[in-house]
């Protein structure tokens, strides 16, 4: 029998899935470090090929760094540096793990919080699969849904698939093309999840918002239990089911805050600016601008572009509570970039500082230093 595309993809993803299990020596991690850096000191040169390459083992270096020194959220992960009183979730305290794991759980924990949330509790119900949109999230950029997804105890559940949002009342799709998400579980047969999409600029929030998914899960095994047998996993998919919720239209109330910055800075011998940063419940997007005053090519463009690394904002609230802010996305665009951020507006942020790799190319000894030569950039 032939293995569908689909299948295929699930496949290799259901691979992936089981080597991030593995849990990581730490021992062995810190070897790691320490040899690849000694190995880049060694052939440290001025092409830009190795240039490049001293760069990616640079931010490996300091991604496996941080996993020794604190928990991992599938990136620089945000931690604060003051205890927070525990708030009780409710009916969403479930989500309290997801957020934990998530590179963008701090924007999760923020506006949980600060009740920024509308409860829907819809189910919907096709043969052994079950999904149930617990809670959704909006501003003028982002939407975010929270979801409970269950198969039967015949079939161990995979994840959510093909999913797609539109405005259920026009039929059009409501994002820009962004999209991702991430889910956790604690049992072979529920999973909890974040979707999240990008927002198409300068449109409405609809009213009605239509979710179109499939969920998958997988066919147990016939026959002997082998390791053979494992490995030939297959999976099975629910028909396409439809949830419909109103919005409320709190979310469409402006909370955007654009702060114009216009702030020049030197990286790898390149002037950028810093030029404008727009913070809103559910993300920040900062806006560097190349060369401003230049007229500059292609290949030029690409070499400011490696030499720009935001790692993360430092939010600092009034009674001194810092958090760190994860990178969680990026593009280019026809004069610079911009990089989107997790965000905690709804806790008053009074200073936010930004933190850049500070030397393309440049291999550090350790973190510390790392951490030293960073740039920073005063935000608010």
């Amino acid at each position: 029998m032939e293995t569908s595309p689909e299948e295929k993809a699930l496949l290799a993803d259901a691979y992936q899935v089981e080597l991030e299990k593995k849990q990581l020596n730490p021992a062995d991690t810190a070897f790691a470090i320490q040899r690849g850096l000694a190995i880049a000191r060694a052939r440290r040169t001025t092409s830009g090929v190795q240039i490049k390459w001293l760069t990616a083992v640079l931010i490996t270096a300091m991604a496996a760094g941080w996993f020794l020194l604190g928990p991992y959220r599938g990136g620089f992960a945000p931690q604060t540096t003051a205890v927070e009183p525990i708030q009780d979730w409710g009916v969403l305290e479930p989500f309290r793990d997801l957020a934990a794991k998530d590179v963008d759980g701090e924007t999760l924990v923020s506006a949980i919080n600060n009740g920024y949330f509308q409860l829907v509790d819809r189910t919907v119900k096709s043969g052994i699969y079950q999904f149930t949109v617990n809670a959704v999230m909006a501003d003028e950029n982002r939407l975010i849904v929270l979801y409970t997804a269950k198969t039967d105890d015949s079939q161990e559940i995979y994840s959510v698939v093909n999913t797609k949002m539109t405005n259920a009342l026009t039929g059009k799709l409501i994002d820009n093309g962004n999209s991702g998400g991430l889910h956790t579980s604690n049992d072979n047969h529920t999973i909890y999840g974040r979707s999240t999409i990008e927002l198409t600029q300068k449109q409405p929030l609809p009213e009605q918002v239509m979710i179109n998914l499939q969920i998958s899960s997988v066919v147990p095994n016939q026959g002997t239990d082998s390791d053979a047998v494992k490995k030939e996993r297959k999976y099975q998919f629910s028909k396409k089911m439809n949830i419909t919720f109103n919005l409320d239209p709190k979310f469409s109330v402006p909370k955007t805050e654009v702060l114009e910055l216009n702030k020049l800075f030197t990286v790898g011998g390149y002037e950028v600016m810093l030029s404008e940063v727009e913070i809103s419940p559910l993300v920040t997007r900062v806006r560097f601008i190349y060369e401003p005053s230049e007229k500059i090519d292609y290949e030029t463009k690409l070499s400011i572009y490696d030499a720009v690394s935001p790692i993360k904002i430092v939010s600092t609230t009034k009674d001194g509570r810092q958090t760190e802010l994860s990178l969680v996305g990026g593009n280019g665009t026809e004069d610079g970039m911009i990089y989107s951020f997790s965000s905690n507006l709804l806790d008053d942020p009074q200073s936010l500082v930004m933190k850049l790799r500070g030397e393309p190319g440049k291999v550090y000894d350790d973190l510390q230093e790392a951490e030293r030569n960073m740039i920073k950039l005063k935000i608010k």
